[in-house]
């Protein structure tokens, strides 16, 4: 069957669904609130509850409790470890078929209740109802994208020829045996397609939720049981990444990490992980996105494709432009658009139908945003730089004037601070860019073929994009854009939804027969 992306929003609004959608998604919010404040269990081939818990707080008013969860011990880990590789050769034993049919039924269930888990996004990680459908809908795709392409490549296994007179031989890719993701907060679907990926191969997985959406991550896991993964390959520990996360990837069970962070933690990790043998290790570690605007810009495309990107989820995706370099020729009448564009993006309770942000994801996010401000000198504050006092971690969207410290113009902040800074020519901007530790995602706008084939043909970056309004550097689609980090955002050269995915989740082993 042909791949399609879940879309919800779009397709209902070309249906005349769109009051269908807020009436769905509004009666979620009233209906989710019936999971809070429970404990919920480790799931290790069954439940498990510890001595010591975690408490997460909804940052939609930094008070609602979403839930108690564990804090995983180092024993429940390395049992973890042991069940996960005992059962790995009976699951990839099932075979490529049974297992892809198994995600497709996980994808159904999913878009069945997607309306539920995106009114639980709105409470967990503070999303507004479109961004939180969209990163739902992003992980049914990932469930069928990759089911999809296992079932295309006849589960990664061919004939290979003869080499001598009476030998049959054959490439067969297999699982490595365990696989530990270690997710972020700010997207459901991340997690999904991370799990999916060595999972849907044959490998067993341990899953170490982010500690800011465990609820969500936990409802994901119990889905996939429903649809037919056995326990026993698919294990949920809640913890901390330093506590829980490194007794796991240094452990001589686990075989492969995959991680989406920074670049700290990701550097570390694949660093510590790899001291007593060599391990796999896929990791995405965020990027300082960039968005060129030429004088040949369509200069009001342009003003809405920066603040998009920027301002989308308050800068916490991967993928936001958190520095733009702006034509010197242009750069007073676009900062002056710009400012007047982003002052109408709403932030509050993203429930509301008209929010387009709501708050940060939590207190941690809410204190580094005011030590960064009070760097800033207030001649360079364009637009916004405060907190905003109410209950929940809510900022300003906040644009700089060419501040021109490094500490702001080169590091990944995670924050709605967007850095405004001139260029000369397209040449310097470029090579602005490649200067940059990260390359994840850029963008350019300009209506001139020639510098946008300049851009793509010179620029160290994974996921480039030309005048996309709808967001200048963000909103990659499964199956359409591979998501993948060059430089020191990520290790594998190869990206998210796309059809060498699931490669790095096997190994080759040649098979030959003598007659």
């Amino acid at each position: 069957m042909p791949f399609d992306n879940e879309n919800t929003y779009i397709k209902m609004v070309e249906k005349n669904e769109e009051d269908l959608f807020h009436k769905k998604y509004e009666e979620s919010l009233e209906r989710v609130p019936k999971f809070f404040d429970r404990e919920y269990p480790n799931l290790v081939n069954g439940e498990v509850i510890e001595s010591e818990k975690l408490t997460h707080v909804s940052p939609l008013d930094g008070k609602t409790k979403v839930g108690t969860f564990q804090m995983s011990t180092k024993e429940t880990s390395q049992r973890a470890v042991k069940i996960a590789r005992e059962n790995y050769r009976e699951w990839f034993s099932r075979g490529y078929l049974a297992r892809a049919e198994i995600f497709f039924k996980a994808a159904e269930l999913l878009s069945q209740e997607k309306f539920d888990f995106s009114a639980l996004l709105s409470y967990e990680n503070g999303k507004n109802r479109y961004e939180a459908m969209g990163d739902v809908d992003e992980a049914v795709d990932f469930l069928r994208y990759y089911a999809l392409n296992l079932i295309e490549n006849q589960g990664f296994a061919r004939f290979t020829g003869t080499a001598y007179y009476g030998e049959d031989s054959k490439s067969v890719m297999k699982p490595y045996g365990v696989f530990l993701v270690i997710a972020p907060f700010n997207f459901f679907s991340i997690t999904v397609g991370m799990v999916s990926g060595p999972l849907l191969v044959g490998n067993s997985v341990i899953l170490k939720p982010s500690s800011d959406i465990p609820l969500s991550s936990y409802k994901f896991v119990e889905l996939m049981y429903r649809a037919g993964v056995p326990r026993g390959n698919l294990i949920y520990l809640s913890g901390s990444g330093g506590r829980v996360g490194r007794t796991l990837y240094t452990d001589d069970g686990v075989d492969g990490i995959v991680f989406t962070g920074s670049r700290d933690i990701g550097t570390k990790i694949y660093r510590e992980s790899q001291e007593r043998r060599p391990k796999v290790a896929v990791t995405e570690m965020g990027g300082k996105d960039t968005i060129i605007v030429t004088d040949k810009c369509d200069i009001e495309k342009a003003v809405e494709g920066v603040a998009r990107s920027a301002f989308g989820y308050n800068g916490q995706k991967c993928s936001a432009c958190s520095l733009a370099l702006i034509d010197e020729k242009l750069y007073d009448s676009f900062k002056k658009k710009l400012v007047d564009f982003s002052s109408k993006l709403t932030v509050d309770d993203p429930r509301k139908k008209g929010s387009f942000t709501g708050p940060i994801i939590n207190k941690e996010a809410y204190d580094k945003f005011q030590r960064i401000m009070e760097t800033v000198p207030k001649e360079k504050i364009l637009l916004g730089g405060k907190k905003i006092h109410r209950d929940g971690f809510y900022v300003e969207n906040t644009i700089l004037d060419n501040v021109g410290d490094p500490n702001i113009e080169r590091v990944e902040l995670f924050l709605p601070i967007l850095a405004l800074k001139p260029m000369r020519s397209l040449k310097e901007a470029v090579e602005i860019v490649n200067s940059m530790e990260y390359g994840l995602t850029g963008g350019i706008f300009s209506e001139d073929r020639k510098e946008i084939e300049y851009y793509f043909n010179n620029v160290d970056v994974g996921v480039i994009y030309a005048n996309r309004r709808r967001g200048g550097s963000t909103g990659a689609m499964v199956g359409s854009q591979p998501f993948v980090g060059w430089k020191m955002s990520g290790t594998s050269g190869k990206g998210t939804g796309s059809f060498y995915y699931l490669q790095q989740f096997l190994r080759e082993q040649a098979q030959t027969i003598v007659r």
